[in-house]
Protein backbone atom coordinates (compact mmCIF):
# COMPACT_ATOMS: atom_id res chain seq x y z
CA UNK A 1 0.00 0.00 0.00
CA UNK A 2 1.87 3.42 -0.72
CA UNK A 3 1.35 5.99 1.82
CA UNK A 4 -0.01 9.15 0.30
CA UNK A 5 1.67 12.28 1.87
CA UNK A 6 -0.36 14.79 3.31
CA UNK A 7 0.56 18.49 2.66
CA UNK A 8 0.62 20.50 6.15
CA UNK A 9 -2.33 23.40 5.97
CA UNK A 10 -1.10 26.54 4.98
CA UNK A 11 0.80 28.97 7.83
CA UNK A 12 -1.33 31.33 10.14
CA UNK A 13 -4.79 29.61 8.82
CA UNK A 14 -6.54 28.27 11.11
CA UNK A 15 -9.31 26.36 9.65
CA UNK A 16 -7.20 23.87 7.78
CA UNK A 17 -5.38 23.27 11.35
CA UNK A 18 -8.36 22.63 12.89
CA UNK A 19 -9.48 20.43 10.37
CA UNK A 20 -6.12 18.30 9.92
CA UNK A 21 -6.11 17.99 13.75
CA UNK A 22 -9.51 16.59 13.97
CA UNK A 23 -8.80 13.97 11.51
CA UNK A 24 -6.05 12.97 13.17
CA UNK A 25 -7.88 12.68 16.50
CA UNK A 26 -10.65 11.24 14.76
CA UNK A 27 -8.55 8.38 13.39
CA UNK A 28 -7.06 7.50 16.80
CA UNK A 29 -10.45 7.39 18.50
CA UNK A 30 -12.23 4.89 16.00
CA UNK A 31 -9.07 3.02 16.97
CA UNK A 32 -9.79 2.78 20.51
CA UNK A 33 -13.42 2.19 19.61
CA UNK A 34 -12.64 -0.56 17.60
CA UNK A 35 -10.51 -2.18 19.46
CA UNK A 36 -12.85 -2.45 22.08
CA UNK A 37 -15.05 -4.67 19.09
CA UNK A 38 -17.49 -1.58 18.54
CA UNK A 39 -18.20 0.42 15.29
CA UNK A 40 -17.46 4.11 15.36
CA UNK A 41 -21.27 5.67 16.51
CA UNK A 42 -21.56 2.60 19.04
CA UNK A 43 -19.73 3.98 21.97
CA UNK A 44 -22.63 6.67 22.37
CA UNK A 45 -24.96 3.94 22.69
CA UNK A 46 -22.73 1.37 24.60
CA UNK A 47 -22.59 4.70 27.16
CA UNK A 48 -26.19 5.44 27.18
CA UNK A 49 -26.56 2.25 28.42
CA UNK A 50 -23.78 2.19 30.60
CA UNK A 51 -25.32 5.00 32.34
CA UNK A 52 -29.06 4.38 32.27
CA UNK A 53 -28.88 0.78 33.11
CA UNK A 54 -32.68 -0.95 31.88
CA UNK A 55 -33.53 2.03 29.49
CA UNK A 56 -35.91 1.53 26.22
CA UNK A 57 -34.77 1.34 22.77
CA UNK A 58 -37.46 4.33 22.15
CA UNK A 59 -35.73 6.08 25.44
CA UNK A 60 -31.93 5.61 23.66
CA UNK A 61 -32.92 6.70 20.20
CA UNK A 62 -34.63 9.92 21.86
CA UNK A 63 -31.16 10.60 23.78
CA UNK A 64 -29.15 9.46 20.61
CA UNK A 65 -31.65 12.40 18.24
CA UNK A 66 -32.00 8.76 15.87
CA UNK A 67 -34.88 6.93 15.05
CA UNK A 68 -35.94 4.05 16.91
CA UNK A 69 -35.19 1.99 13.65
CA UNK A 70 -31.86 3.02 13.39
CA UNK A 71 -30.92 2.51 17.18
CA UNK A 72 -32.21 -0.49 17.00
CA UNK A 73 -29.89 -2.46 14.20
CA UNK A 74 -26.81 -1.03 16.18
CA UNK A 75 -28.20 -2.47 19.41
CA UNK A 76 -29.04 -5.64 17.83
CA UNK A 77 -25.16 -6.07 16.83
CA UNK A 78 -24.44 -5.29 19.92
CA UNK A 79 -26.46 -7.71 21.36
CA UNK A 80 -25.24 -10.43 19.18
CA UNK A 81 -21.48 -8.93 20.06
CA UNK A 82 -22.16 -9.24 23.83
CA UNK A 83 -22.35 -5.74 24.95
CA UNK A 84 -25.89 -5.81 25.82
CA UNK A 85 -28.94 -7.67 27.21
CA UNK A 86 -32.62 -7.21 26.65
CA UNK A 87 -34.90 -8.18 29.45
CA UNK A 88 -38.50 -7.87 29.59
CA UNK A 89 -39.95 -5.39 31.93
CA UNK A 90 -40.59 -6.88 35.43
CA UNK A 91 -44.44 -5.05 34.99
CA UNK A 92 -45.01 -4.83 31.49
CA UNK A 93 -43.62 -8.09 29.61
CA UNK A 94 -44.46 -5.78 26.16
CA UNK A 95 -41.49 -3.23 27.32
CA UNK A 96 -37.88 -4.56 26.70
CA UNK A 97 -35.41 -2.78 28.88
CA UNK A 98 -31.60 -2.73 27.54
CA UNK A 99 -28.63 -3.89 29.93
CA UNK A 100 -24.94 -3.36 30.02
CA UNK A 101 -23.18 -6.30 29.92
CA UNK A 102 -19.81 -6.52 31.90
CA UNK A 103 -17.49 -6.58 28.85
CA UNK A 104 -20.09 -3.06 27.79
CA UNK A 105 -19.01 -1.74 31.10
CA UNK A 106 -15.43 -2.04 30.86
CA UNK A 107 -15.16 -0.45 27.07
CA UNK A 108 -15.88 3.51 27.91
CA UNK A 109 -12.65 3.56 30.78
CA UNK A 110 -10.53 1.95 28.22
CA UNK A 111 -11.52 4.30 25.11
CA UNK A 112 -11.03 7.01 27.71
CA UNK A 113 -7.94 5.70 28.29
CA UNK A 114 -6.72 5.59 24.88
CA UNK A 115 -7.83 9.42 24.47
CA UNK A 116 -6.44 10.15 27.93
CA UNK A 117 -2.65 8.95 26.01
CA UNK A 118 -3.71 10.58 22.82
CA UNK A 119 -4.28 13.96 24.76
CA UNK A 120 -0.96 13.93 26.55
CA UNK A 121 0.49 13.12 22.78
CA UNK A 122 -1.15 16.46 21.53
CA UNK A 123 0.36 18.11 24.33
CA UNK A 124 3.67 17.23 24.56
CA UNK A 125 6.31 19.62 24.35
CA UNK A 126 3.99 22.26 25.61
CA UNK A 127 3.85 24.08 29.20
CA UNK A 128 0.87 23.68 31.05
CA UNK A 129 0.08 27.21 30.50
CA UNK A 130 0.33 26.62 26.47
CA UNK A 131 -2.02 23.92 26.82
CA UNK A 132 -4.83 26.43 28.81
CA UNK A 133 -4.08 29.20 26.29
CA UNK A 134 -4.77 27.01 23.21
CA UNK A 135 -8.18 25.40 25.06
CA UNK A 136 -8.73 28.82 25.61
CA UNK A 137 -8.42 30.27 22.20
CA UNK A 138 -10.06 27.33 21.14
CA UNK A 139 -13.04 28.07 22.50
CA UNK A 140 -13.34 31.28 21.19
CA UNK A 141 -13.08 29.97 17.75
CA UNK A 142 -15.82 27.90 18.60
CA UNK A 143 -18.10 30.02 20.37
CA UNK A 144 -17.53 32.52 17.40
CA UNK A 145 -18.33 29.99 14.88
CA UNK A 146 -21.46 29.05 16.83
CA UNK A 147 -22.60 32.79 17.00
CA UNK A 148 -22.58 33.16 13.46
CA UNK A 149 -23.66 29.58 12.10
CA UNK A 150 -25.42 27.95 14.78
CA UNK A 151 -24.75 24.82 17.31
CA UNK A 152 -23.84 21.93 15.18
CA UNK A 153 -25.91 19.85 17.91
Amino acid sequence: MIKKEITPPPKGMIGPRVVHLSKQIRKVFNEAVIEQGLFSGQQDILINIVENEGITLGALAHRLRVATATASVSVKRMEKAGFIVKKEDESDARIIRLYPTEKAKEAPEKIKEHMDSLESVISRNMTNEQVYELSKLLDLAINNMEKECGNID
